[in-house]
This record gives C-alpha cells, sequence and structure tokens, in this order.
C-alpha cells in the first residue's frame, strides 16, 4: 500500500492555533469523506512542542526556538489514485507533498479512530550530500536496531524514504510515544545510548527538522 504525507502550514501572520483547529473539525473530515478510496487517514498537529527537548543533556542551554515550520502533516495510504485525489483536494494548502516508501520497525501502540496516545515525534531528515542514495539507505538502516535499542521509551517506530515529489528532506523518521512521561524521560536507554545515537547518525545525517504533534486517526488502518 502507498503511503503520501502532506505538509501544511497556516498563512504568515495567522491564527496558526485556530488553522490547526480547523483541520482537525473541518479539512480532514471533508478529506476522509471526498476520498472515500483512501484506506487509513491520520492528521498529525504541531502542538506537543515540549518546554525542553528530551534529546537536551541536563544545563546544556537551550537552542533558539522559532516557529514550527509546519503546522500538520496529514498521513494517507492507498493506491496512486486515490492519493492523487487526496493531494488535488488539499491543492495549495499542502506546502509539500511526498510519496514515502514506509518501513514499520516497531508498532506496540493501538490507533484506533481518534486521539491517539502520547507524541509523534517526526524527524525530517537530510542526510550528508556526499552519500550516494543507496549508501543513505543502507546506512540509516543499520541505524534502525540501535534506535530500536536506545529509545526504550516508543512504543512505534517507523522509517519514511522519500521516493517521490519535492522537499528539502531525503527521510522521515517517526517515533511515537504512549505517554509524554515515556517521551521525556525514556527518549534514552542511558548515556552510553544517547552518545551511540548521536555517533551513529554523524555518519549520514547532515540536519533534521523536528516536529512534536499529536495523531488524530481520521481513518483508521484496516
Amino acid at each position: 500500500m502507498a503511503k503520501q504525507r502532506l505538509f501544511l502550514a497556516a498563512a504568515p501572520g495567522a491564527d496558526r492555533a485556530g488553522f490547526r483547529a480547523r483541520l482537525l473539525a473541518e479539512t480532514g473530515p471533508a478529506l476522509r469523506d471526498a476520498v472515500p478510496a483512501l484506506a487509513a487517514l491520520s492528521l498529525d498537529l504541531v502542538d506537543a512542542t515540549p518546554a525542553a527537548p528530551p534529546w537536551q543533556r541536563p544545563g546544556e542551554p537551550a537552542a533558539p526556538v522559532g516557529e514550527p515550520d509546519h503546522d500538520a502533516v496529514l498521513d494517507c495510504w492507498g493506491d496512486d489514485a486515490a492519493l492523487r485525489q487526496a493531494a488535488a483536494f488539499l491543492g495549495d494548502l499542502a506546502r509539500i507533498a511526498v510519496r514515502v516508501e514506509e518501513k514499520v520497525e516497531k508498532d506496540e501502540l493501538p490507533r484506533p479512530a481518534g486521539r491517539a496516545p502520547g507524541v509523534k515525534f517526526l524527524s525530517l531528515m537530510t542526510f550528508q550530500p556526499d552519500l550516494p542514495a543507496p549508501a543513505a539507505r543502507r546506512l540509516w538502516a543499520h541505524h534502525a536496531p540501535l534506535a530500536l535499542e536506545v529509545h526504550v521509551g516508543m512504543a512505534r517506530y517507523v522509517r519514511d524514504w522519500v521516493v517521490a515529489g519535492a522537499a528539502p528532506f531525503h527521510g522521515i523518521a517517526e517515533l511515537h510515544f504512549p505517554s509524554v512521561e515515556a517521551m521525556t524521560t525514556r527518549w534514552f536507554r542511558d548515556a552510553a545510548g544517547r552518545a551511540a545515537i548521536a555517533h551513529d547518525v554523524g555518519h549520514f545525517l547532515l540536519r533534521a527538522t523536528r516536529l512534536y504533534t499529536t495523531e488524530h486517526v481520521l481513518k483508521a488502518h484496516p
């Protein structure tokens, strides 16, 4: 089953909280009803950003935080025709639309229709420019077992490789924690695990845009 991710943002100067509320109350349900061939549909609202990021070391000065680049992400699953209809329905509202190759590494979080528990963290990853795509994919795949071992609080782990669409990133890592407490206290297994993660991603990651979201399942997977 194909997967598409659509990134949405409010217009400059607009009420961003109101924009997200309308996406949940109006736009998302309207898309679900307009494209019934979608196999599943989720809306990730960028409204869960912590005051102190869980990956930040104790005592480390907080990095300057501006407004997030996106207000929401629509995750769509279905055949090619349904995904094209979904993108057409949103039109210019979707700032970025990408098809991805989804690899679910861990899935221990039930997500029926409605508000999913906890925090769904998305890392929009740009890989080192001197790495050919096959090498970057191989290094990222090699990283997955370490992530499963070290990020002990996450209940769901997904890696999305961008296969089509214009985007300033190459992959999307999804770490879904079942509660805020699990995210903030069990992001890393221990200090050694933190160091191992930092060392390993240095082999392939140039930069990442981080989004902390709450997931709202508009149409659950069959």
